[in-house]
């Protein structure tokens, strides 16, 4: 009795490891690490993967002993940094079978790739393509041709070269799915009718850009009154005249970097204010208990070369969170876009105030002691004195000024003292 229970009880745990091993070999999931992908890029991909068997993962190279886990690494090599150590662990494991696809890499030392030419070429068209349809056909064929697992999942369609028209937007009645194309400024406009989100009087704001969350902005703004046209080609849209047809209020450039001479020098013509809202290309709870925030190059790029441009208010407006896949998803920091759209909306609505009614604050040194209403050489209670007098002269509402700067200057010793 005993035997048969031992032999029964073996037969149980054979039948059951048999069982783990066809799941594991033919059922369970494909586990994808993405090595340097950008957040937005990695974020389609995720939504592409929603219906397939295929479980996607963020990996830094420090963690490359852990890519035994995963059945197939893709790698970003624009821009990679891994040391020699980093890439010694990745070559071991790609003799011992590892599939690896390194794409647009830099340096040659990091164009690692494992898989057949067919199965490159395929999955870099899938890529290079673009689109969710071409994102979810790509890990299909991973998960199929790489993995080799085919239970469950048809064929996927070939790589299709998508078409980007110049204008786009959310689809209204499918939040979710991709954003819908518009080749010409009459037909985005004839969408944006057909949705009620047209006004013939309401302020144009153009968005442009790839850094920023463009859905959650354009639909604040829409919902605070304006008509949006969120643009790929800002340039395009200058040289083409349709910028001229749209009549901006507003430029928002969700880009790091400079839009360029030719593009600012048009915004400096018509008077059009540039905004830079920024991406701070981390988790946000990073970049929160960050007390740096940005520095370096970093900065450079977010700031100080927008403001070359004339670009105003760069206010970080984006960043990371993780999402229930464990990938980090590019979004709106919370509590911050409200405030954004509110003060893009102030400095619309200033070109149509009447200057009287302008509120403005004006700011200038001044030291502690009697004498001490200099800066730099230039004299501050004359520059004053003319500011205040050209801005009344302009219109604006300045009450009591004195007759002359010397009054000026005792009324700032009386009213605006400041001590050590």
């Amino acid at each position: 009795m005993k035997i048969r229970r031992i032999v029964l009880t073996l037969i149980i745990i054979g039948l059951a490891c048999l069982a783990y091993v066809i799941w594991s070999m033919c059922l369970s999931d494909t586990k994808v690490a993405f090595v340097n992908y950008q957040s937005i890029t990695l974020g389609q991909i995720s939504k592409a993967a929603k219906d397939v068997d295929v479980k996607l993962a963020m990996v830094d190279p420090e963690d490359f002993d852990n890519l035994d886990d995963y059945n197939f690494v893709m790698i970003n090599g624009m821009g990679l940094r891994i040391t020699e150590e980093q890439r010694g662990i990745l070559l071991e494991k790609v003799k011992k079978g590892l599939p690896v696809l390194t794409t647009m890499a830099t340096n040659p030392d990091n164009d690692i790739v494992s898989l057949d030419s067919i199965s490159e070429k395929t999955i870099k068209k899938y890529l290079s393509a673009g689109g969710r349809a071409n994102y979810r056909n790509m890990l299909v064929y991973i998960r199929r041709n790489i993995d080799g697992k085919t239970i469950g999942t048809s064929a996927p369609d070939a790589p299709v070269m998508r078409r980007f028209g110049q204008f786009y937007h959310i689809d209204p009645a499918n939040p979710d799915d991709e954003d819908l194309e518009f080749f010409s400024l009459a037909d985005y406009e004839n969408f944006l009718k057909k949705n009620n989100l047209y006004r013939d009087k309401a302020p144009r704001i153009i968005v442009t850009g790839v850094m920023g969350d463009a859905g959650s902005l354009v639909d604040s703004l829409e919902k605070t009154g304006n008509v949006v046209y969120p643009v790929r080609d800002f340039k395009a849209a200058v040289r083409g005249r349709q910028v001229d047809t749209i009549s901006p209020s507003a430029v928002i450039n969700m880009a790091h970097g400079r839009l360029g001479d030719f593009a600012v020098d048009y915004l400096k013509k018509a008077n059009i204010p540039l905004f830079s809202p920024l991406n701070v290309n981390s988790l946000v709870s990073e970049w929160e208990s960050d007390k740096m925030g940005m520095v370096g190059g970093f900065m450079s790029q977010s700031v100080v070369m927008p403001e070359i441009d004339g670009a105003i208010r760069p206010f970080a407006l984006f960043g990371h969170y993780l999402g229930d896949d464990g990938l980090e998803n590019l979004s709106a920091i919370h509590g911050r876009l409200s405030e954004f759209v509110n003060t893009v909306n102030r400095h619309i609505a200033l070109k149509t105030k009447p200057v009287k009614d302008k509120k403005l604050v004006i700011y200038y040194y001044k030291g502690p002691g009697n004498t001490s209403l200099t800066a730099s050489g230039m004299e501050v209670v004359p520059s004053l004195f003319n500011l205040l007098k050209a801005l009344k002269n302009a219109g604006y509402t300045v009450n009591n000024l004195p007759q002359t700067s010397e009054e000026l200057g005792k009324l700032l010793q009386q009213q605006g003292s400041v001590y050590n």
